[in-house]
Formats: structure tokens, sequence, C-alpha cells
């Protein structure tokens, strides 16, 4: 039976003011994830920090990418934002049964979701795409001067609230301290720096590079 590492995510009490800045001490709670290159396991090349949190109405996540080259373009909700610099979530709110939600969130703020009503997508995410979370907020800091290849930047960081109540699969409830989801946090980054300048990431030990494999997702545990 497959074994899967755990991350802790903590409860808090405190508000997350959703401004792109990590600055809360609410963060210092949580875990940061470590990030791996699929198939070859190694320590990416673009550094990414990523905490997850919980409170009694939202999911939160902060990430900070390390990027000397920021690229984003793609403003209409649902774009093809894998095209570009992107961090990407995967939830799933059961580790039974098919079902799964897939967030994209690039450095200008478009937003793509989706949910994959099957086990695992089969070409049709953007068919998938046409659901919507209702509520979630998302806001961005850049230091750097994006797309502009001229100059090197530094990094930008990204907060994201996601209700649960825009959660179908949790039909109005909330999840409960001890309960258990499956997840991964992914990352593309495009830099002129990098080999075939085009990086993948994620948290989870990829033997492939499909995000879509449930089997090698991580579980997340409500603390």
């Amino acid at each position: 039976m497959l074994k899967r590492i755990q991350y802790r995510c903590p409860r808090i009490y405190e508000q997350i003011n959703i401004d792109g800045i990590l600055n809360e001490n609410a963060w210092q709670k949580a875990e940061c994830l470590e990030f791996f290159v699929p198939v070859k396991v190694i320590e990416p090349v673009s550094k990414t920090m990523a905490k997850l949190l919980y409170d009694e109405k939202n999911l939160y996540i902060g990430l900070k990418c390390f990027d000397c080259d920021i690229k984003a373009t793609y403003t209409a909700r649902d774009s093809s934002t894998w095209e570009e610099d992107v961090v990407e979530l995967f939830i799933k709110t059961s580790t039974e049964g098919p079902g799964y939600y897939e967030f994209e969130f690039s450095p200008i703020k478009t937003i793509f979701d989706a949910f994959v009503p099957v086990s695992e997508n089969n070409g049709k995410i953007l068919e998938y795409s046409r659901w919507n979370c209702e509520g979630i907020k998302v806001e961005t800091f850049i230091s750097g001067t994006i797309n502009d290849s001229s100059d090197f930047d530094d990094y930008w960081s990204i907060e994201i609230s996601i209700p649960f109540a825009g959660l179908p699969t949790l039909d109005g409830r909330n999840p409960e301290k001890g309960e258990k989801w499956l997840f991964h946090v992914a990352r593309y980054d495009y830099s002129y720096s990098l080999r075939n300048s085009r990086e993948l990431c994620s948290c989870a030990c990829l033997t492939n590079r499909n995000f879509h494999n449930i089997n090698e997702w991580l579980l997340l545990l409500f603390d």
C-alpha cells in the first residue's frame, strides 16, 4: 500500500490579510513544503516556498517564488496560464472516490480553476474549467519588472483564500480537525536562464510529469 507524505495544515484564529505579502504571524505556524523536479526528484533551480493554513471558513495558501525573469500576460479567467509563470494547487477533499480541484494562479492574479469529476484528467480540462470557485481571493506582490527579460527580477509572492463554501464536494460543511485530504502544490517557471527555458516542480515526488497523478499526491492533515 502506498505510504503518502503528510503535511500538517495548522488551524488559525488570526485574520489573514490577502495582500500577497506573507507577513502575518500566522504563517509562522506552518512548515514550508519542499519542492522537487518531476522524474529526477532533485531540487529545482528556482526556489519556491509554500505554506498552507485554514480557519473556520477558508483554506489559505501562501507562496514565495524566486524568479529572475517573471512572465505573465494572460488576464482572462481560465486562460492557458500554464504557458507562463504560474503556481498550481491540486486538492481532493477525500482520500476515496473520484473528483478533485485544480487551481492555477499567475503573477498578475489570473485564475484558472476547474473541477475534474473523474479520478484523473482525461484531456477535458478546458471543459472542466467551466466551473468557478465562488468567493476565491488572490493577491500578488512582484519584486522585479514583469515581462522584461533585459534585467534580473527577484521574486513574486502570492496569497490565496479558498472558501470551503465554494467547494461543492464538501456539501456545505467545513473540514474537521484530524480530517485528511489529498493535495500537491506545483509550479511552472519560464525563464531565459533555465535549461529549455522552463522548469516544472512540485511538492510531490512525481515519477512522471503528470501533475494529475493522484496516486503520488500528499496527504493534507487538518490539525
